[in-house]
């Protein structure tokens, strides 16, 4: 007899639309579903719980089916077997919404880890950039920080955020931004990954809108002047710096230079990523690159003004290769760049360039096929036809070469 009524209670609680129990039921109505309490009267404009699903009945009792329906100001969806959906994200009519485990329409911050946001006002879930308030609980990197820039993915629209490093470095549309492990875009110089040199794994995101660039985006494929991060370089003035299309900036190895050809000029940048001016070494060989921050390419050929800060009235010249002659060029005798001349004093001097001496005058011009001529001193000297010594007084000195004072830009 106990086998009989467990049976018979197992039978009414299992649901079908057309089954007929003495509790709550739906009978069919032609091609909808009407719901009767168990006192037999019709269930209207209320969620009905049936078989622990969720439903919902309009004020003549029946079912609905595809539809939004508003219950206690909460908004819920009957699908197209009536019962609500729940727990998940949904496209409804063209929208994603997500809908919690109720089945109630959800808006603002939603899902799990937040990870959604559904719109304030009809609750679809947006994508794109979007300004929002932080949520409450939230650790972020900015202490009281109340409101920031999102982005959500236009197919799934899920937050994009880091998953391990501080930031991640995203792709949207034609330019890149930065986001913390909240979500958060982020600007100014930021380290996305560590690397040496240091500098390399930096990246720039502009922080205010221009004709240029968007608020927030990537500095790629151009030249961007603004001071280096101070994790890198604490105190440094305004520097150029060239990022490529990945958004890092051009460096040079730890301790080294690098000369880039970038368009039609050519640039030699350090291990802190910026373009050095003034002369420097590279390698041994000397090289102009400009006279400022703002004109810091390479130069070439004749340069007639004071270039090392000597004020020594020398004049200088590169080669087409950049590089500073040392030898002879136009009649002149050159080191490293620059040009070699007798003192006043002096009025002739002799100078040891590449293991052969040459005599040269206050203008730096050699003197050939002379015969004994004296100096300042007194000192008589003789010279060949290529204008090398081939005789001195024994009291008199060879003169050391100078090459041009070299930049303190480092």
């Amino acid at each position: 007899m106990k086998k009989i009524i467990l049976l018979l209670l197992n039978v009414c609680f299992i649901f079908t639309l057309t089954n007929l129990c003495l509790a709550g039921r739906f009978e069919k109505s032609g091609e909808y579903y009407r719901y009767f309490e168990d006192n037999g009267s019709v269930a209207r404009n209320q969620i009905i719980e049936y078989d622990r699903k969720r439903y919902y009945v309009n004020d003549e009792g029946y079912a609905v089916f595809n539809s939004w329906v508003e219950s206690d100001g909460d908004m819920y969806y009957a699908g197209n077997d009536g019962t609500f959906k729940t727990d998940g994200v949904y496209e409804i009519d063209g929208y994603k919404y997500y809908l919690d485990s109720a089945g109630k329409l959800q808006k603002g911050w939603c899902g799990e880890d937040d990870l959604y946001y559904g719109d304030l006002e009809d609750g679809f879930l947006v994508n794109g950039f979007q300004e929002l308030e932080i949520p409450k609980g939230w650790v972020t990197e900015v202490d009281k920080e109340k409101t920031g820039w999102f982005y959500f993915d236009t197919n799934s629209n899920k937050r994009v955020f880091s998953d391990d490093d501080p930031y991640i470095s995203k792709m949207i549309g034609s330019r890149r931004y930065c986001f913390d492990q909240n979500g958060i875009m982020r600007t100014g110089w930021r380290l996305m990954k560590e690397t040496e040199p240091a500098m390399r794994g930096w990246m720039y995101f502009v922080e205010d809108s221009s004709d240029e660039f968007k608020f927030g985006e990537a500095v790629t494929d151009t030249w961007y002047s603004i001071e280096p991060p101070a994790e890198v370089l604490p105190g440094a003035e305004v520097r150029y710096f060239y990022f490529n299309g990945q958004g890092q900036p051009r460096t040079a190895p730890v301790g080294k230079y690098q000369k880039v050809r970038l368009g039609e000029k050519t640039y030699l940048f350090n291990e802190y990523g910026f373009a050095v001016y003034g002369v420097q070494q590279v390698n041994g060989d000397y090289y102009y690159f400009g006279p400022s921050v703002q004109d810091c390419s390479m130069k070439t050929g004749y340069i007639n003004k004071d270039i090392d800060g000597t004020n020594d009235g020398a004049s200088y010249y590169f080669e087409g290769d950049g590089r500073g002659v040392t030898g002879i060029y136009n009649n002149k005798l050159y080191y490293k760049g620059k040009l070699q001349m007798a003192s006043v004093e002096q009025k002739y001097a002799g100078f040891d360039v590449g293991g052969r001496v040459y005599l040269v005058n206050t203008s730096g011009t050699i003197l050939k096929n002379r015969k004994k001529i004296k100096d300042g001193d007194g000192s008589e000297w003789s010279t060949n036809s290529s204008g090398m010594v081939t005789y001195k007084d024994d009291d008199a000195d060879y003169t050391t070469p100078v090459p041009p004072e070299l930049s303190s830009d480092r």
